[in-house]
């Protein structure tokens, strides 16, 4: 496969970065591919290796787009199922930490340390499925680096699989896809209700009879299909077998992440972005648009000399603006320096008035979350240690079950609202100690002082420069 050569630069690139080999396509601002699909002797083996085989790939072929998508291959991505009730309402901030720290205890790898992208699947059975994708923050940092040296806005990155769209018909609303990948099998099924996906390691011995289960428990749909990589598995039968080492399939997969990823914004995908992105498309709209303007300055010139004319009345009216500028300035500032005193007098008259109560509330505290403890703690959990270092109150134990200590949690947080604390997910972790079955967890909950509202606060004077 070889791309067509064109001097023009295209909005889009994507990368289908392996091990060995990297796939090029081009695309325009409707995520339409242009040209063919050009094979690059360079691939990458480890995230780490992604920003140097970047530059080298950049090397081997020509100009790359405004904006470039890398699908990487070795891009850790796979499945977490975590509790509805632990992330029901919660903030993304806090589910993707969540999940980073589910993640931490596949991968390894630290959740401060890292970047992540998710993409929610389905709650079913109490249980919400989430497509997680991650990489370490240096090769992150560096990858972006080295294609802002090429002068290209990253797009974004992610793992190849789980296409959100079917091959053999991108409009179905209900299909089924197996992806058989170098080192996993991916199966995914969507419904107009939902979506079920299911990754299959190929070191498990029983991922065969695993998958035939998994198969028979999904509603029966009529556009099926397989894809295959580099991997050649003895699979069950589905409609349309595709290969991405044939040529007309290759140009297909690529037009649908094209479309996914630039129309349809990587609606469903798990896609790692640059936490700020400027949008080149509408620097060149802005750019032509000063250039118009300029024009239009041009023909205007000839006015110029009539505002000789007006010059010296201008000048009469400007100082007389001046003046009056600075006059309602006096004014103004009498009147909020008035207002800032009267406010300072209110405020210290009822900070008075609350003190001998915060006195109260602040020495109650420590009886009321020991009161809390007795009162609340479920008997399959045990309080260990209650530490306080700072502004906080560390509370480490250990559970049979791992949504106890949600259930501690929020039931705190009802009973000490009004105390101003405040109260974070438990950390849990899964100590391993019964033969064949997860458990017990440990936890740590931790309540951070918030402080007793109400009180005036000093004026801090800004310094003149």
């Amino acid at each position: 496969m070889k791309f067509s050569n064109i001097n023009k630069r295209p909005p889009h690139t994507l990368l289908f970065v392996t091990e060995s080999l990297t796939f090029r396509a081009d695309a325009d601002r409707k995520g339409i591919l242009q040209g063919e699909v050009e094979t690059i002797e360079q691939g990458s083996k480890t995230a780490a290796h992604l920003a140097k085989a970047f530059a080298k790939i950049a090397d081997s072929t020509g100009p790359l787009g405004r904006t470039v998508w890398i699908l990487f291959m070795r891009l850790p991505a796979f499945l977490i199922s975590v509790p509805t009730m632990q992330v029901r309402d919660v903030e993304p901030a806090l589910l993707a930490q969540a999940l980073q720290f589910e993640a931490e205890g596949i991968t390894g790898m630290s959740a401060l340390e890292t970047k992540v992208a998710f993409g929610f699947l389905q709650a079913e059975n109490e249980m919400s499925d989430y497509w997680f994708a991650q990489i370490e923050q240096l090769a992150w940092d560096d990858l972006q680096k080295a294609v802002k040296q090429r002068k290209c806005q990253l797009g974004g990155v992610l793992n190849p699989g789980a296409l959100p769209l079917a091959l053999s018909d991108p409009d179905a609303d209900e299909w089924l896809r197996l992806e058989a990948w170098s080192n996993q099998l991916i199966a995914l099924h969507r419904s107009e209700s939902r979506v079920s996906l299911q990754v299959f390691s190929y070191d498990s011995p029983h991922w065969r009879s695993e998958l035939k289960q998994w198969l028979g428990d999904q509603e029966a749909v009529k556009v099926s299909e397989t894809l295959l990589n580099n991997r050649i598995e003895m699979l069950p039968p589905t409609g349309r077998v595709l290969s991405l080492h044939n040529e007309s399939d290759m140009t297909a997969w690529f037009g649908l992440w094209a479309e996914c990823l630039i129309r349809r914004r990587g609606e469903g995908a798990a896609v790692l972005r640059p936490v700020s992105q400027v949008n080149m498309d509408v620097v060149w709209m802005a750019g032509s648009g000063i250039a118009a303007l300029l024009l239009c300055g041009l023909h205007a010139g000839w006015f110029v000399h009539q505002q000789r004319y007006f010059e010296s009345e201008t000048q009469r009216l400007t100082r007389v603006e001046k003046e009056m500028v600075a006059l309602r300035k006096q004014i103004t500032e009498s009147s909020e320096q008035k207002d800032k005193l009267e406010k300072r007098f209110s405020q210290s008259n009822a900070d008075a008035d609350s003190v001998p109560g915060t006195i109260r509330k602040l020495q109650q505290r420590p009886a009321l979350l020991l009161q809390a403890l007795a009162e609340m703690r479920d008997e399959r959990l045990i309080i260990e240690t209650l530490s306080s270092q700072g502004d906080e109150v560390a509370i480490e134990g250990v559970t049979l079950e791992p949504h106890i200590g949600n259930q501690l949690a929020g039931a705190l947080g009802e009973s000490l609202g009004d105390l101003n604390w405040k109260l974070d997910l438990p950390a849990k972790k899964n100590m391993a100690l019964f033969d064949g079955e997860p458990g017990p967890w440990s936890f740590t909950l931790k309540l951070a002082d918030q402080g007793m509202p109400g009180f005036a606060q000093p004026e801090v004077k800004k310094s003149k420069t």
